[in-house]
């Protein structure tokens, strides 16, 4: 499972640098392609953790644990 999403995550990272590159020699100016660098990467986040299930540090966590109080009466 870790491999799959290893993969997943360096061809993400792949499209995202040759993506750059294009709007680059396509003329777009350097501060255009830094702007939407954090956006494709947040997108490419998103898709790898709906690949994968759930997320990692989500599993971990346990319900907080609440101890029972009985109720006092009320009047």
């Amino acid at each position: 499972m870790k491999n799959n999403r290893m993969i997943v995550t360096v061809v993400a990272l792949l499209a995202i640098f040759a993506f750059s590159v294009v709007m680059v020699v396509a003329g777009q100016p350097v501060a255009a392609v830094t702007a939407l660098i954090p956006s494709v990467a947040l997108g490419v986040q998103q898709i790898v953790q709906a690949g994968t299930g759930v997320a990692e540090g989500r599993r971990e966590r346990t319900a907080a644990q609440v101890p029972d109080r009985e109720e006092e009466p009320r009047g």
